[in-house]
């Protein structure tokens, strides 16, 4: 499945201050259709669409993925993040590199031999974030990558390359034992505060919106005695806050943990928003989902034949794609969006399908090869949307049977 999907402080802050306000572009602009070209001419029944629909995302914008990496992240995530199976087992490959590390901790190699590190809560959490940034585009998004436990290093740096941030990510698979123990997450905060801002700036950027996205598992543990930890924390939060950074917190798998509210309280404190996510697998569909643009509604539909668009995909960048069929001869193509502030903008393309047949066979075999294409990615996306709305209904049946029942027995 992770395949499918790929292809998440500076001194305490006497007073938090939210964000400020990116100076929005004009409704009309806000929406843009990269493809197709206006009149476009083809001799395909259907033609892929491409654009963006950004109504704060126009302006640049960095953040930072925080990943905890605390000894809790070994549990089941819920989901068969690797697709191999409900009987899978850790990857050999992975043992044999672990077993060659000196210095492991005692009964990890055990542990990890009897269940699937693939499908542990860690693994989740590597997967949502190499589906987010594998959709993002790095011309406009600065990305960091964090690693937490009892302590926060930066591993990628903000304006990491691609291969840089999948690298990255792939090191932490291997280098996750040296991590594995409580959890900070005031350090956390800080560290990703400090990765968005390098130069350690207390104020707000004039020119780019920066957030974090906060993902974990477990509650604060660190400093220790009483609600240290949690309010190390939300000072931290708030610190991030007053120099102008969002923070998102995705609470991964909680069943009523005393200091659950901790996520809540930071993106409230943030200015971000929160989510929990029953099982933490959830997180692969939903970091993908995260607004960092204002969008909150996108339609694409030939208006000619009254036919959505098909394989549709947004993300949070406001990017998107999809396919729409096309009718014989001309073809009015209709984009709408939402943004949350209340705007809307549309755009029209239009298409001329010329559906006679080829003149040669050359001219047909170059046709079909080129229609053979589009069907192969057409399905491939198909597939890949099905299983982010598969996951997506399975999260909303659970959080139904939690308010249905909220309590057992």
């Amino acid at each position: 499945m992770a395949s499918k999907l790929a292809g998440s402080l500076l001194c305490i802050a006497a007073l938090a201050a939210r964000p400020v306000a990116a100076e929005l572009p004009d409704p009309g602009d806000w929406l843009q259709v990269d493809a197709p070209a206006q009149d476009l001419e083809t001799r395909i029944g259907f033609v892929e669409v491409r654009g963006h629909a950004a109504r704060r995302g126009l302006r640049p914008q960095d953040f930072a993925i925080a990943v905890d990496v605390s000894e809790s992240t070994l549990r089941p995530s819920g989901w068969d993040v690797d697709g191999d199976g409900p009987r899978g087992r850790s990857d050999p490959e992975l043992i044999a590199r672990l077993a060659a590390q000196p210095d492991l901790p005692a009964g990890l190699l055990a542990r990890l031999e009897e269940s699937d590190f693939d499908d542990s809560v860690l693994a989740a959490e590597l997967a949502a974030a190499a589906a987010l940034i594998d959709r993002l585009d790095l011309d406009r998004y600065r990305v960091a990558l964090v690693a937490f436990s009892d302590q926060a290093k930066v591993l990628a740096p903000l304006g990491s390359t691609r291969a840089q941030l999948a690298s990255a990510l792939a090191g932490l698979r291997t280098d996750f034992p040296r991590y594995l123990r409580g959890t900070n997450f005031g350090d956390a905060i800080a560290a990703a505060q400090l990765a968005l801002v390098p130069d350690g700036s207390l104020e707000p950027s004039p020119t780019r919106e920066r957030s974090i996205l906060f993902l974990s598992d477990g509650e604060p543990t660190l400093p220790p005695h009483g609600d240290s930890a949690r309010q190390h924390a939300l000072w931290a939060t708030n610190a991030a806050a007053a120099a102008g950074i969002r923070v998102h917190a995705f609470e991964l798998g909680n069943r009523g943990r005393p200091d659950g509210d901790v996520f809540e309280a930071m993106a409230r404190a943030g200015g971000g928003h929160f989510e929990r996510l029953e099982q933490a697998g959830d997180a692969i569909a939903r970091l993908r989902r995260t607004d960092l643009v204002g969008l909150v509604e996108l339609r694409v539909e030939n208006a000619t034949t009254r036919q959505p668009a098909r394989a549709l995909r947004s993300f949070p960048d406001g990017s998107f794609d999809g396919f729409v069929e096309l009718a014989p001869g001309r073809n009015q193509l209709e984009f709408e969006a939402a943004a949350s502030d209340g705007a809307r903008a549309r755009v029209e393309r239009f298409v001329d399908y010329d559906a006679t047949p080829p003149r040669s066979a050359e001219e047909a075999r170059a046709q079909r090869a080129q229609q053979e294409a589009l069907l192969e990615e057409l399905r491939h996306r198909t597939q890949e949307t099905q299983v982010w709305a598969d996951m997506e209904r399975e999260r909303r049946a659970r959080r139904l049977e939690l308010r249905v029942d909220p309590g057992g027995d």
